[in-house]
């Protein structure tokens, strides 16, 4: 999963990387990702790309791919009861959560620079 910060957003990217953490804190809680010993959840680390102005949540695993690009499969919600393939795609444009990142980094900044 990709943060981008908008076209005109003032950049900072110790910010960057703190919203994503955080917004996997979130992904976590939602018990979307699948769950079996906790391997999958544990891999997933924010990666950060100071060069192109963003931070990328990934999973490092090399099932991670297969499962996330096949939601048809029939993933046990023992663990996690929200677990689903595609587990990003709340948060990503389009999504329920789409707007959380910007609204994370939004309040970061204001608590560290002050303002909106």
């Amino acid at each position: 999963m990709k943060i981008v910060l908008p076209p005109g957003v003032l950049y900072d990217q110790a910010l960057l990387d703190t919203t994503a953490q955080l917004l996997l804190g979130e992904i976590i809680d939602e018990q979307v990702i699948p769950k079996d010993v906790g391997t999958l959840e544990a891999s997933h680390h924010v990666a950060p790309h100071p060069e192109e102005r963003r931070a990328d949540i990934n999973a490092a695993t090399p099932y991670a791919r297969r499962l996330y690009m096949h939601p048809e499969y029939d993933f046990r919600q023992g663990e996690n009861r929200n677990a689903k393939g595609r587990w990003f795609e709340d948060w990503e444009p389009g999504g329920r959560e789409a707007g959380r990142a910007a609204q994370i980094y939004a309040a970061l900044w204001a608590k560290k620079y002050g303002g909106k």
